[in-house]
């Protein structure tokens, strides 16, 4: 059967989409042996509070590093630079992709690749409910759907939920691939060091029991 591979991460960290970046070229080298990557929402903060400039100045230099990387896409520091004092919380855009699975995986993936392109690329406040719903739009969502969906306290412990999980499999920060619940790899890797990591579970899986490894 093919195998689970679930991304932990946060829709801000320019990492977690360097890192499903190239997941995903590697899985697709393997010819089916992998399902395609899933993500498990994993925020840097839940609750709201205006990031001191400590913070901003952090999350600047790391948009910075990681457009460094050649095959980043072309991020921007307006978010974290800009006029505004940056997002408050990660919670607001998870809650929305939880929100949009309810109208299917296809339309989770295509509000969380729309917000986080508004976010570290186009540079706006993907923690402001009115940007998201102007996402929302632009990916052609059902607002009518979206919007009680999104505002649901019943959507939100289920997020709450699913961040518990992610606590539980020893995941404390993002990027993190969880390898059919059996492997734990920390941190954005190089394709080559995903390409060589999947080969490997799979010579294991095939040849022993599969054990608990952190990488």
């Amino acid at each position: 059967m093919p195998i689970l591979l679930v991304l932990h991460g946060d829709v801000l960290d320019p990492w977690c989409w360097i890192a499903e970046k190239r997941i995903g070229i590697a899985v697709e080298e393997l010819h089916g042996r992998f399902l395609p990557l899933e993500h498990a929402p994993l925020p840097r903060r839940w609750e709201p509070r205006a990031p001191s400039a400590g913070e901003r100045q952090n999350r600047i230099r790391e948009l910075k590093r990681a457009a460094r990387e050649a095959d980043a896409p072309p991020f921007s520091t307006e978010l974290w630079s800009g006029g505004g004092t940056g997002p408050q919380s990660s919670g607001p855009p998870l809650l929305a992709i939880a929100a949009a699975r309810l109208q299917g995986l296809p339309a989770a993936n295509r509000l969380r690749a729309a917000l986080r392109e508004a976010a570290l690329v186009a540079g706006l406040d993907i923690s402001r409910r009115d940007v998201i719903t102007e996402v929302a739009t632009r990916c052609g969502l059902d607002l009518a759907d979206f919007v009680p969906s999104f505002e649901a306290p019943a959507t939100e412990r289920a997020l709450l939920d699913d961040i518990e999980e992610s606590y539980a499999l020893g995941v404390d920060a993002g990027p993190a691939l969880v390898i059919n619940d059996d492997w734990l790899v920390s941190g954005a890797r190089s394709l080559r060091h995903y390409r060589r990591l999947l080969k490997r579970y799979l010579a294991t899986r095939v040849g022993t029991p599969v054990e608990h490894t952190v990488h």
